[in-house]
């Protein structure tokens, strides 16, 4: 079940940062990218809720994406999506989830992440968006509860030109 939930993931990240846009206009900027796409995909389990994290960078989510979910891309930085999923990778009421999140753009000390649910195919997920000028290592920490059970994920991406 879990390569089922990392095909599901995978796939909202694809539609999300819309990896086969041809609308390309002009000459943009090398854009900042994660050095290793792998290390910035993380899960923890907190009750009957799988969470799984991934980093995207901002200038790889195209217009319209970018435009329907209200994400400015006009600057660097990078995106935090957070999905939440039973063990099967079906949708999961985040009735009595409890998120909080930090972030920290290394080495400045970790202030808290506004996290933004957002609604896929009937699944809630939620993203936030740190802008960060490359190169730079930007630190996450999620902090999840479920009636007694707690959570934490941590990670860094670090981003190139």
């Amino acid at each position: 079940m879990a390569t089922f939930y990392r095909y599901l993931a995978s796939a909202f990240v694809v539609v999300l940062v819309g990896a086969l846009d041809a609308c390309s206009q002009g000459a943009a900027p090398t854009p900042a990218k994660p050095l290793n796409l792998s290390a910035a995909i993380h899960q923890a389990k907190v009750g009957d809720a799988v969470l799984q994290t991934q980093t995207v960078p901002l200038s790889s989510i195209n217009a319209a994406t970018a435009k329907h979910y209200g994400i400015d891309t006009t600057k660097e930085g990078v995106l935090w999506l957070v999905t939440v999923r039973d063990a099967a990778g079906n949708s999961l009421s985040p009735a009595d989830l409890q998120l909080s999140a930090t972030t920290s753009v290394l080495p400045d000390p970790p202030k808290p992440l506004s996290l933004r649910a957002i609604q896929t195919a009937g699944m809630t997920d939620y993203i936030g968006v740190v802008q960060a000028n490359a190169p730079a290592s930007v630190q996450f920490q999620l902090v999840a509860k479920r009636g007694t059970e707690r959570s934490e994920v941590t990670t860094t991406v670090d981003l190139q030109r």
